[in-house]
Parts: C-alpha cells; structure tokens; sequence
C-alpha cells in the first residue's frame, strides 16, 4: 500500500471519529444503582419503584447528550443489614450514585457504606426525621419531607375526623417509632401506644388490635408498612373494632389491598401519601411514560423515584470536577420534578409539597390534601 492511500484512509478515519464524536460517541456510560424493596414488607410497591426508575432511564437514553444510562437494582429488603451489603454490590458494580433506599432504616444502613466509598445516595421514600441528622458526610439527600410534616398532618385528619382517643400501633424502628413519636407531640394524650416489631413472626396483630379494643379506643393509627398493617387492620375488623383506621404513607397505595387475605376488611381505612408536585410539563411527561410503560398509577414514590434518577444522572453528567454530592447540590437547587420543585438543604432534606389524604372504599382515591401552609383542605 502506498503512502498515498495509507494517508488517504488515515484522513477518513479521522474524519469518521469526528462525526461519530459530535454525536455523542465518545460520551460516557453512567451507572446509576437503585436499592429497591424487592423482599420484605413492602415488596408489593418494589415494581412501582422499579418502573418509575426505568422510565427516567429511557429517557435518559433517548436524550441527545451522548452519554448511555444504565440501572442497576439490588434489593434492600427494607432491612439495614441487606441494604448494606446490597449498596457495596452497588458500589462494586461501578454506580456512581445510588438511589434509595425505600425504608428509612435501609437507608440509614446503606449510607454508612456508601459515604465511606464517596458515593452519594438520594432516596425516593424514606422519610423518618433520623435521616436528616444521619451521620453521611454530606452524602446524604431524600427528594421526600421529614415525617415530621407527615405526623402534624395525620394529627389534624384524626381530629376533622372526631376522634378523640386514638390508639397508636407502632412499628419500632426508625420510620414507625419517629412518626408515632411526632404523632403523640402534635395530637396530645392518645388512648393508648404499643409498639411492635414488624418483621414477619415478630408481632401478634390480635394482641396489636386487642390493645387498642381493651382501652376503649374510638380509633387506631397505624404506623406501619403493607404486610403488618393488613393483618392489624383485619384483625380489628375481627374483633369488632367499629372505631377510625388511619395510617401513613406505609399503607398509603392501591397496592396495600392485595395484601388482604379479605379485601372488603380495608374499606374505610384512611392513609396520608406525599402528594405530587403542582401540575407541570415534568410531572405531565412523567406520568404519561409511566402509564405508557404499565406502571400502577396509584402507585407510591413513583414520581420522587423518577426524581431521585434524573438528579444522579444530571449531576453525573455534568463536565465537573467536584466531588459528585457538590454536583448534586447544584443539580437539586430549584429543581424541577415530577414530585415538586426541591432544593436541597444543608442537610439534604427538601420541604416537599404536603400530602394528599385517601381513603380505601374499597378502591383507592385521594379526596383531600394537607399542606404544611394551608392545612387541610
């Protein structure tokens, strides 16, 4: 071959690169992981999570930055221990941000590992006030507001309601035993509170909803997840127990009734569920990809979880230098989601857009809101 043609095809080859660089071939690909509830309590939400995760990653990919977007879920099992061991999976498989996890407790667990590994996590679900002075390095984020706001609205629901005297059935780790903590501050005297651990084995829902019956209770709150709280709520139903249900965000889900052995014991029940940003181009373009894709429209998280992707991806993405969490506090200032706008404090946290109030009929529907400004409305 001459040098002629050998400079002739050096010449060609340059130029394809060129072409192929300004398309974004030379972009990087970007791992984003997602600690999801895949076992545990609150499994029967893992493919809501899941679904809401893959849709920010299509359309990351469809998106003209050059850059490809990969997910990488591992189960947390909504357990401290799991969540660990499954954020170091995460980690060892090269994700630059991870997203969750769903229960406060697997959060807090993860975190310890991640921040150690300079790996920013920003969770879609967990809401126990303990996160907001965890122990992170600045690593920490939640696109979803402290059960503090959570337990002031349930207080103000109980009381619209009529009740009264109110049972507190609590789980005791850190999002149950938080919220019914903030819960007795803003209500006042309750009629009576136990706590129970939630894991399956662990708690008697008969003694739970006896407790409750025992000490003449014109109503139960539940702080709970799926599985335990079904089982609480029919045996109340049971022991004819005529008295209010209410629960949190724990329960606050269509998915909550497929853990029913009896689904007519759930009507009546009321549940609190972080409510959805004002209406906006990013809240409308997520929520037709969501139903395009087969998600469950009253599903839990979805639209934070969309959130939580997109603001590891954007910051991911951006041509910086500083440490990733820097980027996230860039990139989670004034953000504009499909759950809110959220800007990050200094502690991570946001101040979310309040609650919607639903009730189980037994079908799923949300008829009310309570914000932090304007109460309940």
């Amino acid at each position: 071959m001459n040098s002629k043609k050998v400079s002739m095809l050096l010449i060609a080859g340059l130029f394809i690169f060129a072409i192929i660089s300004a398309c974004g071939g030379s972009g990087k690909t970007i791992k984003v992981g997602l600690l999801s509830s895949q076992t545990g309590p609150i499994a029967v939400y893992a493919p809501g999570f899941e679904a809401a995760a893959n849709v920010a990653i299509d359309e990351l990919n469809a998106s003209d930055d050059g850059n490809t977007y990969e997910l990488i879920i591992a189960d947390s099992a909504c357990d401290g221990t799991q969540a660990s061991t499954s954020a170091q999976s995460l980690i060892d498989s090269g994700v630059v941000g991870i997203v969750g996890a769903a229960c406060s407790g697997a959060t807090l667990g993860a975190i310890s590992v991640a921040s150690e590994a300079g790996i920013p996590m920003v969770s879609y679900a967990s809401t126990s006030a303990a996160i907001t002075n965890a122990s992170d390095n600045g690593y920490l984020f939640r696109v979803v507001p402290s059960d503090g706001q959570q337990s002031d609205a349930l207080s103000q629901i109980v009381k619209d309601a009529g009740h009264t005297s109110p049972a507190v059935l609590y789980m005791t780790n850190d999002y149950g035993a938080g919220l019914g903590e903030n819960f007795i501050q803003f209500y006042g005297d309750v009629c009576t509170s136990v706590g129970y651990d939630p894991a399956e084995g662990s708690y008697d829902a008969s003694s739970l909803a006896q407790a409750a019956v025992d000490a003449n209770c014109d109503s139960a709150v539940l702080m709970s997840y799926a599985t335990d709280g079904a089982a609480i709520v029919e045996a109340l139903k049971a022991q004819g127990f005529s008295g209010g249900i209410f629960g949190g965000d724990g329960i606050g889900d269509a998915g909550f009734i497929d853990e029913f052995t009896d689904a007519s014991a759930v009507t009546g029940v009321v549940a609190t569920k972080p409510r959805p940003g004002e209406d906006s181009s990013a809240k409308s373009t997520f929520e037709s990809a969501y139903k395009a894709a087969g998600g469950d429209p009253g599903g839990i998280y979805t639209h934070s979880t969309y959130d939580a992707v997109n603001i590891i991806a954007k910051a991911a993405s951006a041509d910086s230098d500083d440490d990733l969490r820097d980027d996230l506090k860039s990139v989670g200032t004034n953000y504009d989601g499909a759950s809110g706008n959220h800007t990050f404090d200094s502690n991570g946290d946001v101040l979310g857009t309040g609650y919607e109030v639903c009730h189980f009929e037994p079908d799923f529907h949300c008829d009310r809101i309570w914000t932090q400004a304007g109460g309940l409305k």
